[in-house]
């Protein structure tokens, strides 16, 4: 039974990694949502890098004020463009990223069913106005002039507070193995039992069988 339930164990925790994040979301970096709003641009002298803070956006396809938002962000990468990290989930067309950006802001206390929602550190702008302007500027630069350890980021944040999540597939891949396992225990331990049965069977026969012997020798 230990060697079972060793064997199930170990496959367990193979799965472990794929048990986080289980639900995965489709995102769009700077390049790609500039390319999908048909929005022109030349991102040649910008670059993502680990370095820089990142920028949330939940936008919707075709949202005007998305596109304004984004047209701003880009004009401002001659100065800015070495601080900041796009990161897009469009919520218009895609159910999961829908349900994301509802768990985002309810964790952030600033629920909000319109589009964009744009999040700067711990920072929040619903929707766009050129009156957001300098305080965007300022939200970038001050993230970024953060300690890059101290910087608040509200995925990492999640994640900390979080529970596991298990997706149905690794959910019933668990059931089955602790299933098979069970059952293989459970057909063992039948044969045990019937192997002893039949032995002592054996022995009973046996006894008879002495005894009838014994009973001739006498006659």
């Amino acid at each position: 039974m230990k060697k079972i339930l060793g064997v199930v164990v170990i496959l367990m925790f193979m799965s472990f990694p794929l048990l986080v994040n289980a639900v995965t979301y489709e995102t769009q970096n700077f390049e790609q949502v500039l390319t999908t709003e048909g929005i022109e641009h030349d991102l040649s002298n910008y670059k993502e890098d680990d370095d820089k803070i990142s920028i949330y956006i939940f936008r919707g396809h075709g949202c005007a004020y998305c596109k304004s938002f984004l047209s701003f962000l880009y004009s401002i990468v001659p100065e800015y463009g070495d601080y900041f990290n796009l990161i897009s989930y469009e919520v218009w067309e895609n159910e999961e990223n829908a349900a994301l950006f509802q768990q985002v802001s309810t964790f952030l206390n600033q629920p909000s069913d319109g589009v964009p929602y744009i999040i700067i550190g711990d920072q929040v702008f619903k929707g766009y106005t050129s009156s957001y302007d300098e305080r965007i500027k300022n939200a970038i630069k001050n993230l970024y002039y953060t300690k890059k350890r101290k910087r608040y980021d509200v995925f990492k944040e999640m994640n900390k507070k979080e529970p596991l999540q298990i997706s149905n597939g690794m959910l019933f891949l668990w059931i089955t193995l602790l299933s098979g396992g069970l059952f293989y225990y459970q057909r063992r331990q039948y044969k045990i039992l019937f192997d002893k049965l039949e032995k002592i069977n054996l022995q009973e026969v046996k006894k008879e069988e002495k005894k009838e012997k014994k009973k001739k020798s006498q006659k």
